[in-house]
């Protein structure tokens, strides 16, 4: 298939609220590449420098807007993007076009109206009540442009099941939406390291960012209780709220000297850190991305979090690490202390994690959800019965698992 795919390169940060999220589109984009398709990545933030794309066509989509460093500032250019994506579908029409973010789709979707063609809008957050309080003043618009989009998108996908049963209830018809979670590349993660029976157990918890939604509070509360353990908090985003109340918790607790904080640029790449972890703990209320649970499964490292988004769809109960009710902090302490205290448990759990990582969320498995998305898009598009309703072995007629990418000019 000719694919177009319409989204960040940059990896832009977890304050980006603009829909983009921080999904790897680099990732999909090659891996989807590797099994013959033609991959065309339309953006506007480039990739960071040095980095190259394996068999994969990258257009710099050219604005006026300058100093850009999330798609929510790109709001003003959505009518340049549009005129751009015109220009080329004009030239070399795709097959399929994946948007990512509210700003690219809502361009790929007014360039359609001039050059049809299918369009899959990948939905990495939704602004759901609950969730709307970390929006702030954007939650409104968040809305509205969720349910314009999901209307007028040929497909959706979602990045957990949770958020496809949130689209449900919002009236998106079953058949258009599936779930597109987050790869990993197990063999390029270093797995968790071997330490001493005299070094204290660490606990290293992830989150997007220091605010109180993200439950970072609630992990050192129960470090008291935990032994002798030290506990390393972990904020990917390195624009959010500061850490100052976490130290408060910390110092009234008497632990702040077995505590440390670190955020996006402070800390060193999160898969260079996890494999220190003897238990990785996700902590926040709600997370529908799997990235941070992947990222410690595949350094073998157990993982402890809430039954809800990512976490709920990536982790196999008491096999890959410990879920436990939504919103129930205590438990959340009591799953951290039973895992410190099995060492065979933890062990024979990073193992079976690893190893679901690699069979279930590589990218190259990962590329195969999409291929049934695209494939669905483009019968339901052309007026055929989606993929999913023409019998078995459908997912096969998109190409072998391998061979030499082709790519256009």
């Amino acid at each position: 298939m000719r694919l177009a795919v319409v989204g960040d390169l940059s990896g832009v940060g977890a304050s980006d609220r603009g829909g983009g999220g921080r999904y790897g589109i680099a990732d999909l984009a090659q891996a989807l590449a590797r099994r013959c398709h033609e991959v065309r990545v339309h953006t506007v933030l480039p990739h960071p420098a040095g980095v190259q794309l394996t068999g994969v066509a990258v257009d710099p989509v050219p604005v006026a807007t300058v100093a850009v460093e999330t798609s929510a500032e790109l709001m003003p250019a959505i009518g340049e993007i549009s005129r751009h994506l015109v220009d080329v579908w004009r030239r070399d029409t795709p097959d399929v076009v994946h948007c990512h973010g509210w700003v690219y789709g809502m361009a790929a979707q007014l360039a359609a109206k001039k050059t049809p063609v299918p369009i899959v809008q990948t939905f990495h957050e939704l602004s759901t009540p609950g969730r709307r309080e970390s929006a702030g003043g954007q939650a409104a618009t968040a809305a509205k442009l969720e349910a314009l989009l999901a209307r007028n998108a040929t497909a959706l996908t979602a990045g957990c099941h949770d958020d496809v049963q949130t689209l449900i209830r919002l009236g998106c018809p079953r058949a258009k939406v599936s779930v597109l979670s987050a790869g990993v590349e197990v063999d390029d993660a270093v797995e968790i390291e071997s330490r001493g029976g005299d070094v204290p157990p660490r606990i290293v918890a992830v989150a997007r960012d220091f605010g109180a939604e993200q439950g970072l509070a609630d992990v050192v509360a129960a470090l008291p209780s935990l032994g002798a353990a030290d506990l390393t908090l972990v904020a990917t985003d390195p624009t959010g709220p500061d850490a100052g109340h976490l130290g408060d918790v910390a110092r009234r607790l008497r632990v702040a000297d077995r505590v440390r904080m670190m955020r996006g640029d402070e800390c060193p790449e999160l898969a260079a850190l996890l494999p220190s972890a003897d238990v990785v703990v996700l902590p926040a209320r709600y997370e529908p991305s799997s990235e941070f649970v992947l990222q410690a499964m595949a350094c073998g490292a157990p993982v402890v979090a809430f039954a809800a988004g990512g976490a709920r769809d990536a982790v196999i109960e008491d096999v890959t690490g410990l879920l436990v009710q939504p919103g129930d902090v205590n438990a959340l302490g009591r799953a951290v202390r039973t895992a410190l205290s099995q060492p065979v448990l933890r062990q024979g759990m990073g193992l079976a994690g690893r190893s679901r990582a690699r069979s279930r969320y590589s990218w190259d498995r990962i590329a195969t959800d999409a291929e049934v998305a695209y494939l669905a898009a483009a019968a339901r598009h052309s007026g055929q019965a989606p993929a999913g309703d023409r019998g078995p072995g459908t997912r096969g007629s998109l190409g072998p698992q391998s061979c030499s990418p082709v790519t256009r000019k």
